[in-house]
């Protein structure tokens, strides 16, 4: 008798008589696993299922030669004699994975989502059905690691639990219940850090990707566990929640001074009042100092440090001085391995990415948006995904490889366009997809359509009142108006560009702005004003060592 072993859970294979089997086109394949699970398919419903699209006889045509690759890649007549349904022979053993699945074998059996990574394009009934099967046999592998977990607890085997607590996690990392549940399990076990680093994971997690805070009977919980270590260990939980407090609330002021690159895919922010940027220094050196006086075994401990350090690299390239930022980086991200915190990891790794922006480094930039990529195949967070694509864009752009480019900044736009929907936050990410597009079309030498994507990232902004960006929107429009000769309408932009420079007291960015400013000048024969501009734009060239603004102003002055 001949046997079809098919596994269906993580990427799918097939093996006929033990020997693997691979389908020319992913419709044939697909076909063949709707088959597998369905036993019976009429080929009326097969071909509303992946032909929808096609008139009655291409799709007849295309679902029989899908039935004749799928012969010709096992080399046997595996389906039963019949034109008007599709079953396997009764000459054939079709054995899956997912026969015989339940709550009690799942933790054994699940290898990973049913048909992992095995999109099909424009068939969007097999993706729903296929997304049905997944949520199906997820919920019962699921329910299956509370079984084993509820087996664990009663022997206390707690080093058990937190394997498939972290399981639990990786496959519903919004649920607040589980965390609950697993900060319980730790806490009673006396291991209070794991507890605590638990809910800082939650909180970090439900900030970035849904803005918002945990639940109150979460708060209520993380609050007693603390006061439980506190019991132990009294200074070290007060300097944990102090110093983390320092650190949240200097994020926070920072935000507004975040460099011109980063500052494209931030969060909407209110226009910053007086402040002095050497205070940001002086807290993170305080944050420093107080983090010497902790264990610097503790988990809690390590967690703020990667916090701290992230600022502090943050900080130090928004100002040029590079070395201190990078080393600085580097740091949390060795620390965010050990935590195994996807969330640092991508913002340390963003943050290089900016570092290689201003710098002209598109090696240094390739090699961590793959980083980036790499990570999001681990867990896809989409609105990071959209910021990432958005950077390729911009590597693709330096690289000459227009066309990828515009791919990947569309891409992006579509994806928070859709998040959009939600919430208006996301628009200063849509906006900066339109500024590199523009940037393209400038390099190109297509000034009216590079001027015309620019005023749509700027009209976008002033739609959600978002201001933030705005400095970088307004001077490229600006640059291109110049490009095409409209001087006095250039100076009007280049001069709002300066304004919101000033405004939120950054400097990335600012050297083209003050080197398209001393253009102007010199077209009215204001010398004298134009040289004060270049030197300026020379200063923060230098500064912050960009070599092509750098090579621009030196030919000027």
């Amino acid at each position: 008798m001949n046997v079809l072993s098919v596994k269906l859970l993580g990427n799918p294979t097939v093996k006929f008589n033990n020997s693997k089997i691979t389908f020319p086109y992913k419709k044939s394949e697909a076909l063949f696993y709707y088959v597998c699970v369905n036993k019976k398919v009429s080929r009326d419903e097969a071909i509303n299922i992946f032909w929808a699209d096609s008139n009655e006889e291409t799709a007849r045509k295309n679902l029989r030669d899908a039935l004749y690759k799928i012969k010709t890649s096992i080399n046997e007549n595996v389906f039963a004699s019949s034109k008007s349904v599709i079953e396997f022979s009764d000459d054939f053993i079709v054995e899956t994975d997912i026969e015989n699945i339940n709550e009690s074998n799942a933790v054994n059996i699940y290898e990973g989502d049913f048909l992992l990574n095995f999109p099909i394009k424009n068939c969007y009934d097999f993706e729903n059905w296929m997304q049905e099967k997944r949520d199906y046999y997820k919920e019962i592998y699921i329910k299956s690691i509370h079984n084993r977990i509820d087996e664990l607890i009663s022997v206390s085997d707690y080093s058990s639990i937190e394997k498939y607590g972290n399981i639990l996690i990786k496959n519903d990392p919004y649920n607040e219940k589980t965390y609950r549940y697993l900060m319980k399990t730790h806490a009673l076990s006396e291991d209070y850090n794991k507890a605590i680093k638990l809910y800082h994971e939650l909180s970090e997690i439900l900030k970035n990707d849904l803005n918002v805070e945990p639940e109150r009977k979460t708060k209520k919980l993380f609050r007693e566990i603390l006061e439980l270590k506190n019991a132990i260990n009294s200074d070290h939980t007060g300097n944990y929640v102090n110093l983390k407090s320092k650190v949240e609330n200097l994020t926070n002021y920072y935000t507004m001074y975040h460099e011109t690159y980063p500052s494209l895919s931030s969060e909407t922010i209110d226009t910053p009042g007086t402040s002095n940027i050497s205070d940001i220094e002086s807290e993170l050196k305080n944050i420093e100092k107080d983090l010497t006086v902790i264990d610097d075994l503790d988990t809690e401990y390590i967690k703020i440090k990667m916090e701290a350090s992230y600022l502090a690299g943050r900080y130090y390239i928004s100002i040029g001085e590079y070395e201190k930022g990078i080393k600085n980086i580097q740091i949390s991200i060795k620390l965010a391995h050990k935590l195994d915190n996807l969330i640092y990891l991508l913002n340390n790794h963003k943050q290089m990415i900016f570092y290689a922006i201003q710098t002209d480094n598109n090696d240094v930039m390739n090699d961590y948006i793959s980083k980036c990529l790499n990570l999001l195949e681990k867990r896809d967070i989409i609105d990071e995904r959209g910021i990432i694509l958005r950077l390729q864009g911009l590597y693709f752009i330096r690289t000459g490889n227009f066309k990828k480019a515009d791919k990947a900044l569309n891409e992006s736009i579509n994806i928070f366009s859709s998040l959009n929907k939600f919430s208006s936050k996301y628009s200063v990410n849509i906006s900066a997809s339109y500024n590199y597009l523009g940037q393209m079309n400038k390099d190109l030498g297509n000034y009216e359509d590079a001027y015309d994507y620019f005023m749509k990232a700027i009209n976008i902004c002033i739609e959600h009142s978002v201001v933030k960006g705005l400095e970088i929107f307004y001077s490229n429009a600006g640059q291109a108006l110049y490009c095409m000769e409209r001087f006095k309408e250039s100076e009007d932009l280049i001069n709002k560009s300066i304004e919101y420079f000033d405004k939120f007291n950054v400097i990335w960015g600012r050297d083209f702005a003050e080197y398209y400013k001393a253009l102007l000048e010199m077209e009215k024969g204001n010398y004298a004003e134009a040289k004060v501009h270049s030197q300026k734009a020379y200063r923060l060239a230098k500064k912050l060592n960009n070599p092509k603004s750098l090579s621009l102003i030196e030919k000027l002055i």
